[in-house]
């Protein structure tokens, strides 16, 4: 420092806290809650996707599309929670994993994803690595399912259900880019 100037404090050190309590002010809140909410349920994810031999990235892919992470969300068929599983598919479920079936609480994340990822268990043991038929049989049942899927594999255009060719459309769409951010990710070191 120069003998006899005066040491002007650095703007960006005035402006820092203030541009810290401002942002949060500018950016829409139901943004930072698009970003923040797969964090919420990633350990309950990791841990029964592991456990049943499923891709976490594949169960995050069905759960934003069927709740948009929202543990309350209801479907107009009945279907509850982060997976969206019907209440008779539940109480079966619970009861192939041990689980009282009386007690449920399918609005409980940890409870729906672990009854979810164990149903999708159980259809990857029939449909195996055909990605169309596992969702399909997940969304509009494994015997509709069987009646689309006459010899070989299962396409979306193969589906006649709109609801359900639109739902495995947007989790695989979802899935992809979930694999894509993963390779930017682990590209990047961060």
């Amino acid at each position: 420092m120069i003998p006899g100037l005066k040491r002007r404090p650095r703007r960006w050190m005035i402006f820092a806290p203030a541009l810290a309590l401002l942002v949060p002010l500018a950016v829409p809140a139901r943004f930072y809650w698009q970003v923040t909410r797969p964090l919420l349920h990633k350990d309950a994810i990791d841990r029964y996707a592991g456990q049943y031999g499923i891709d976490p990235l594949f169960v995050l892919a069905l759960v934003r599309v069927e709740s948009g992470f929202a543990p309350s969300a209801r479907s107009h068929r009945g279907a509850i929670g982060l997976m969206q599983l019907m209440p008779d598919t539940a109480r079966d479920m619970a009861i192939r994993v041990g689980e009282n079936p009386a007690t449920l609480n399918l609005e409980e994340p940890d409870t729906n994803i672990h009854l979810g990822v164990h149903y999708l268990s159980l259809l990857k043991k029939e449909f195996g690595d055909d990605e169309v038929a596992l969702l399909a049989a997940y969304n509009a049942g494994p015997t509709n399912t069987r009646a689309w899927r006459v010899g070989g594999r299962l396409t979306a255009r193969d589906i006649p259900f709109p609801e359900t060719r639109v739902f495995v459309t947007r989790v695989r769409r979802t899935h992809r880019w979930l694999r894509r951010l993963r390779s930017i990710k682990r590209f990047f070191h961060v």
